[in-house]
């Protein structure tokens, strides 16, 4: 470290900036971390081991996101394998809605399934009018396990389809000609691609799962059905114990930080972005054709009839202009559209910083250090939004904090959860530009401010939109920070969806519901332009 200060090619004074976000970011997890841990104190450990709602939130826990995470990954390669077979109109249009669950809010998604598979549902009106007395329960794992096979399966289906497509031509040539068919097919040609992405997606989606918060919450049900996230928010809200709210959350930072170093193992930087090109792909027999147009049909209706039922329920609720009328809703949109944008830019400068002094640490072969400041970033990973959360609410209670105060903890909380997807996005562009224009601008002395207006803009500004639109969109639907802090004055859309959800009002709920997917989809529109400007551009170096 002393080496690197006294190397003239690294300039410290022109990466204060980074040095300055990384110490923020020490600041910002170690104050609320050391009250959360100072509470440890007060706890009876004795009693702790013997406690069976302990024992059995954390067995639900990892069971939960276990059978999500293999669900998941078993359902997504179906129907990756039947999507990326089978050619139908719209499957273009299909796979956009499929990449519009990835920045959906989770208390819409959870409003959908509702209206499809609840007590009251679709699927309860269709069996009524069949005469049937089953009745469909939503509630507990089963609902648990819907919502999240709903976020996951198309996670998994793109990852598995890039996967299919990097499969060489010849390679399927061959094996036609060796008559190598159905199961030896898979087992010797698909399989050894399909594994290359395998462990890090299941890594991925079990973290997803084990970390869920709004979808357990919503669905759980009941005290049987509870995780370590939600017993935090139960023990401050509901129980008024501090101490049994920081013992949930040391062992949700433990069990996270563990899975985030050990999901880093698998982590090959999976692309999920699909490369049209020429495929050769031999003729199936009439059976496997009916088989994945079956499954192409029951993925596409598990998949799209939530997003359709919001969108029927708001059309018939009959409720716009009173709900127009309302004052709690504006002032919850005026909050969701405040906060957002203001975290988003925050979490992009953040991390434009971090990759400035990373770089530059990259560039001079300081290689581990300019990981574990690139980590740093990503530590929302290993310490999740509630644990962060509940420090500062143990930290903010020796102040007498306003709604001003409130307001900046869930811009803050909110761009650290973006922080991650920010950095994946800008870090290849960033370190590309250094790359390719580190020796020019050292030749022509260009550097700070006019480096990036003259040199770097013009190849980092489709990133920088994308990564921005990206973190308001995530912005938009957070619901884990707003759970904790969220008032009748200060509220979200989230949080409004949620109050709306549990004092049943259906009515008003789908009109809330439906504003937040239209202010979603509305940015994943913009991202799919700009996504599409962006490889336009590639293409053209």
């Amino acid at each position: 470290m002393h080496s690197l200060f006294f190397n003239p090619k690294f300039r410290p004074p022109h990466y204060l900036g980074g040095i300055f976000a990384i110490c923020a970011l020490l600041n910002i997890y170690g104050v609320p971390l050391t009250h959360v841990f100072s509470l440890i104190q007060e706890i009876n450990w004795q009693e702790v081991w013997q406690d069976d709602y302990l024992q059995q939130v954390i067995l639900f826990s990892f069971m939960q996101a276990l059978l999500s995470a293999i669900l998941s990954l078993f359902f997504g390669l179906l129907f990756s394998r039947a999507f990326f077979y089978q050619d139908f109109i719209g499957k273009p249009l299909i796979l956009k809605l499929f990449s519009l669950t990835f920045v959906l809010p989770s208390l819409v998604a959870i409003f959908g399934i509702l209206g499809v598979y609840g007590s009251s549902g679709w699927l309860a009106n269709i069996a009524q009018w069949l005469e049937l007395s089953w009745r469909p329960n939503i509630y507990g794992l089963t609902g648990i396990l819907i919502a999240h096979l709903f976020f996951n399966i198309p996670l998994a289906t793109r990852i598995f389809l890039q996967n299919f497509a990097q499969i060489p031509s010849q390679q399927r040539q061959l094996a036609a000609q060796l008559n190598i068919r159905s199961w030896q097919f898979f087992r010797l040609i698909e399989l050894p691609y399909l594994q290359q992405g395998l462990f890090s997606t299941f890594a991925l989606i079990f973290m997803l799962c084990f970390t869920s918060f709004a979808i357990v919450l919503t669905l759980g049900g009941g005290p049987k059905y509870t995780s370590l996230e939600v017993a935090i928010y139960q023990a401050i809200l509901f129980e008024l114990n501090l101490p049994k709210a920081a013992l949930f959350a040391l062992l949700q930072f433990l069990f996270c930080f563990v899975l985030f170093n050990s999901a880093s193992l698998f982590n090959r930087n999976v692309q999920t972005a699909l490369h049209h090109k020429n495929i050769w792909i031999d003729s199936q027999s009439r059976l496997v054709k009916c088989w994945q147009k079956v499954m192409l049909f029951l993925g596409c209706s598990f998949m799209l009839l939530p997003l359709i039922n919001t969108f029927i329920s708001a059309m018939l609720a009959g409720r716009w202009l009173a709900v127009w009328q309302m004052q709690q809703l504006w002032r919850a949109l005026g909050y969701s559209l405040s906060i957002a944008p203001l975290s988003a830019i925050l979490a992009v400068f953040i991390s434009c910083l971090l990759l400035l002094l990373a770089r530059r640490l990259h560039w001079l072969e300081w290689q581990k250090l300019a990981n574990f400041i690139l980590n740093a970033g990503a530590t929302i990973l290993a310490i999740p939004t509630l644990v962060l959360a509940l420090g500062l609410f143990l930290w903010l209670q020796e102040f007498d904090f306003s709604r001003g105060h409130l307001f900046l903890i869930m811009v803050c909380c909110n761009a650290l959860a973006s922080m991650p997807f920010v950095l994946r996005i800008l870090t290849e562009p960033m370190y590309s530009n250094m790359y390719h224009y580190e020796k020019l601008c050292q030749s022509l002395h260009i550097q700070g401010w006019q480096r990036f207006r003259l040199i770097e803009w013009h190849h980092l500004r489709s990133p920088m939109q994308y990564a921005f639109a990206l973190a308001c969109c995530l912005s938009l639907g957070d619901f884990t920070a707003i759970a904790l802090f969220g008032t009748q004055d200060f509220t979200s859309l989230p949080h409004l969806l949620y109050q709306q959800l549990g004092q049943y009002r259906n009515n008003d709920a789908a009109v809330t519901a439906f504003i937040l997917l239209l202010l979603c989809a509305t940015i994943f529109v913009f991202l799919e332009k700009v996504s599409m400007n962006k490889e336009t551009y590639d293409h053209t170096q």
